[in-house]
């Protein structure tokens, strides 16, 4: 545990300044520590590297794909490190608390967001809906206005949204209405 925590904090100091080469070692070195490392190490070291803008790519991707959401939650939600493709199929294989804390993420593409769009409950809809920075497909537009129809909370969260193409905003009124 000690030894983790010197390490990462070694890496957080100078991340900034490490060049590809440096930071795949530290990668290299943090993913064997953390195979002997306890829940709460993990989630300490993933909230740690979450801040970091060029964390090791390896770690992040395997503290983010853990069940456990105390460990993959503070990546998910918050690591510069993780890939589109690293989220979506994140996306689509884990559960609903997962699915959250990608939504609360600071910018989303399309691609991750039909995912969640797609298999996100009420509660994953209305924060992808209220994050500006999540890009949101037509197609993930029309599901969520159609979803809209019964949750007066999610219809007012696609309100607010600037990048509602036009020809849905008569399906949007509508769903106010109900």
């Amino acid at each position: 545990m000690q030894i983790l925590r010197s390490i990462t904090d070694l890496f957080v100091l100078g991340a900034e300044s490490y060049s590809e080469e440096q930071i795949a070692i530290f990668d290299d070195v943090i993913t064997r520590l953390i195979e002997k490392m306890d829940p709460r190490s993990l989630s300490e070291l993933s909230a740690r590297l979450a801040e970091v803008a060029n964390p090791p790519k390896g770690v992040v991707a395997q503290l983010s794909g853990s069940d456990n959401i105390a460990i993959s939650g503070p990546a998910l939600e918050k690591s510069e490190g993780l890939s589109d493709e690293a989220l979506v199929s994140i996306a689509a294989s884990k559960g609903q608390k997962h699915l959250k804390a990608i939504a609360g993420r600071r910018s989303l593409s399309e691609v991750v967001t039909d995912v969640l769009v797609e298999r996100g409950d009420p509660e994953v809809s209305r924060r992808v809906s209220a994050n500006l920075g999540a890009r949101l497909s037509e197609m993930g537009f029309v599901k969520l206005i159609n979803r809209a129809k019964k949750d007066r909370s999610l219809a007012d969260a696609i309100s607010s949204r600037t990048d509602l193409p036009p020809e849905l905003v008569p399906f949007l009124r509508l769903a106010l209405e109900t």
